[in-house]
C-alpha cells in the first residue's frame, strides 16, 4: 500500500504539471456540434494536457457576426478554425495567418434550389439565402467568373428564409444545414442540390486550423503541440465515432444548444467524409499543394476578391 509521503508526492507531481500547462484559446468556427468532435475528444481524453497544453475551447455565439477570425484577430483566440478561401482573404486584407493544419480534403458547400439545377448558370436570377457572418465569398467569386447575377440574402439562418419561401435557394453544407433542411421538409431530391465538391475548379480543401504570423513565429513549439493533440483526437473520432458523438453530446447539452442526437450523428459522419482525400481514398491531413494554391489565387485574382499574391511558403507552415 502506498505511503502517505508517496500520495502526497505524486499529488505535487500532478499540481506542478498543472500549473506549467500553457493556456491556449482555441475558437472553433461555430456554436458547440460534432462538426468539432476531434477537439472535444481531444481535450476529453487529456491528448492536450498530455502535451503540456490546458486549452480553453471558445465558441461564438449564437445569431451573431462574430466569427472565430473576430476572435483571432482581436486577440482573443490563439488559435482558431477557419476555412481556406476566407484566410486567403484575411491575408489580402493585410492580416498575415498562416495554416498549421488541413482538416478537410473537400468542400461540403452546397446550393438546395426549389427547381431542379444542372448546372452553375441555372443559379442565374435567383434569390438565395446566405450566412450573415460570410462562408460564402467563394459563390460571390464563382458568380463573377461565370457571369450571372444572383440577389444574395443574408439572414443568421438561411433555413427559415427557404422554409417560408421567401428565397428561391439556399447555402447550406453537407454536414449541417443540408440535414437540418431534409428533416424539416421532409426530403430533398438530389436534383435540386447543386453540390460544390462535383465541380473540379470549386472542389477546394476546406477547414483548417490557423494562427496569426506572429504567434506562430513566437510560439511555434506550442502549435505544434496542439495541431499533434489535434490529430490525435480526430484519428480517435474516426476509430471510435459512437464514444465521440458521446462526448460532443455532453459538450453540446454543457452550452444548452437545441439540437437532437440523430442530426449530430449524421453530421459527425457527413463531415467525416470530407476528411477523406480524393487522391488516396483515405482520411489525411494533407496540405494543400503549392500548384493547387496557385491556381486558386490566380482565379481569386482574376475575379478580382483578392488584390494581392499569397505565397505557399508563408501561408502554408
Amino acid at each position: 500500500m502506498a505511503s502517505r509521503k508517496t500520495i502526497l508526492t505524486l499529488l505535487l507531481a500532478v499540481m506542478c504539471l498543472w500549473c506549467k500547462a500553457q493556456k491556449v484559446v482555441f475558437a472553433p468556427q461555430y456554436t458547440p456540434q460534432s462538426q468539432f468532435a476531434g477537439y472535444y475528444v481531444a481535450k476529453a481524453k487529456n491528448f492536450y494536457y498530455d502535451e503540456g497544453l490546458d486549452v480553453v475551447i471558445r465558441h461564438i455565439g449564437v445569431g451573431t457576426k462574430e466569427t472565430s477570425a473576430d476572435l483571432l484577430i482581436d486577440g482573443q483566440a490563439d488559435i482558431a478554425g477557419q476555412q481556406l478561401f476566407q484566410s486567403i482573404l484575411l491575408c489580402d486584407k493585410g492580416t498575415p495567418v498562416v495554416n498549421v493544419m488541413q482538416l478537410t480534403q473537400r468542400i461540403g458547400l452546397c446550393c438546395v434550389t426549389r427547381k431542379p439545377i444542372k448546372s452553375v448558370k441555372d443559379l442565374d436570377g435567383m434569390k438565395i439565402g446566405k450566412w450573415v457572418n460570410g462562408y460564402s465569398e467563394i459563390c460571390e467569386t464563382l458568380e463573377k467568373a461565370e457571369n450571372i447575377d444572383i440577389e444574395w440574402v443574408p439572414a443568421f439562418n438561411p433555413v427559415n428564409l427557404y422554409a417560408y419561401g421567401a428565397v428561391d435557394g439556399i447555402l447550406v453544407y453537407s454536414y449541417n444545414e443540408l440535414i437540418q433542411l431534409d428533416q424539416a421538409v421532409g426530403g430533398i431530391d438530389n436534383e435540386n442540390v447543386f453540390v460544390f465538391a462535383d465541380q473540379p475548379s470549386l472542389d477546394i480543401p476546406e477547414d483548417g486550423l490557423y494562427v496569426t504570423e506572429d504567434y506562430y513565429l513566437k510560439n511555434r513549439e506550442t502549435v505544434e503541440k496542439f495541431v499533434r493533440a489535434t490529430k490525435k483526437g480526430w484519428d480517435y473520432v474516426r476509430e471510435h465515432p459512437d464514444e465521440a458523438l458521446e462526448i460532443s453530446m455532453k459538450v453540446i447539452r454543457d452550452n444548452n444548444i437545441v439540437t437532437n442526437r440523430s442530426k449530430e450523428k449524421n453530421m459527425l459522419e457527413q463531415y467525416l467524409k470530407l476528411q477523406i482525400n480524393p487522391a488516396t481514398g483515405k482520411p489525411d491531413y494533407a496540405q494543400i499543394s503549392e500548384s493547387e494554391l496557385d491556381k486558386l489565387i490566380s482565379a481569386m485574382m482574376a475575379n478580382g476578391a483578392i488584390t494581392e499574391n499569397v505565397e505557399h511558403k508563408d501561408f502554408i507552415r
